[in-house]
């Protein structure tokens, strides 16, 4: 079978999300997306479409699969990378990987980043194969829209857009993709707050706040215990916003806040690992 590698630019959101789609048919989590969410996508994570491959058969033109490639100085992050289930294990993956690599090389990144699910066996070692290295876990939680049944303990203060920002550049923390300050400076909707409590503990949260659904939160105990100061200001966001889902994803897994989460009733929804490949 005959490949031709196309350019993401060449295609509409519509045709994109189209594409992307097929890829997550039979996926290990589904992912669909809608064509508002693969704008906000493109947009928020500065997906670089020129050097975004399309796959597609050339005899027939039928799309093969596809991959995605952010890009931020001299760093990339490989991402939305899939093939249909029609064309599994006949070199539309190795062409996606072999596109993104050059054009992170032309690029001149230093690393190139991306998260895998955690027991997807293929796909994890096509990208060791691909001189990748592991690096962590990462957990993505989710929350059902319940009131919580006890009150906050402690002072909260709002952050609105300019004092959530410094809130994130202060963090003393790895920030992963989707996360990181380039990525909230990007977004349209996001905010926090701080805390502080009687016996001293401090500390802050700042999330996004889509139509639906709270997401990518950030957090940073600046003093005392961050399992209690992240639980009250979990009891503080989820009293604000009773009725919306909570969507957190990329959390290290030894993150002292976790268990926070889980009192508060969330839960695993899946895990991902983190994986780099540095150039020399």
């Amino acid at each position: 079978m005959g490949l031709k590698i196309l350019h993401a630019n060449q295609f509409t959101t519509e045709e994109l999300t189209d594409f992307y789609n097929q890829t997550r048919v039979d996926y290990l989590v589904p992912m669909p997306m809608s064509v508002a969410v693969m704008a906000e996508y493109i947009h928020d994570f500065d997906i670089s479409l020129e050097n975004s491959p399309i796959i597609i058969d050339e005899k027939t033109e039928d799309f093969l699969g596809l991959g995605m490639l952010g890009v931020r100085g001299d760093r990339t992050w490989i991402t939305r990378l899939g093939v249909t289930p029609a064309s599994r294990r006949r070199g539309a993956g190795a062409a996606i990987m072999t596109s993104l690599f050059e054009a992170s090389k032309k690029l001149k990144a230093k690393k190139t980043i991306l998260e895998v699910i955690k027991n997807n066996t293929p796909a994890q070692s096509l990208f060791e194969k691909n001189g990748f290295k592991k690096t962590r876990e990462l957990l993505v939680l989710r929350r059902a829209p319940i009131r919580p049944p006890l009150s906050p303990e402690g002072e909260i203060t709002w952050l609105y857009r300019k004092d959530a920002l410094d809130a994130i550049r202060s963090s003393p923390h790895h920030l992963t993709w989707v996360n990181d300050i380039a990525s909230m400076e990007n977004a349209s909707m996001f905010q926090g707050f701080r805390i502080q409590l009687k016996d001293g503990t401090r500390g802050w949260l700042v999330y996004r706040h889509k139509k639906r659904t709270l997401t990518h939160f950030e957090f940073n105990t600046e003093r005392g215990s961050p399992v209690k100061m992240a639980r009250n200001i979990l009891l503080f966001l989820h009293l604000q916003y009773p009725r919306m889902d909570a969507y957190t994803e990329n959390f290290y897994a030894d993150d002292p806040h976790i268990p926070a989460f889980f009192d508060l009733g969330y839960f695993e929804a899946f895990r991902r690992i983190e994986m780099i490949k540095e150039y020399s």
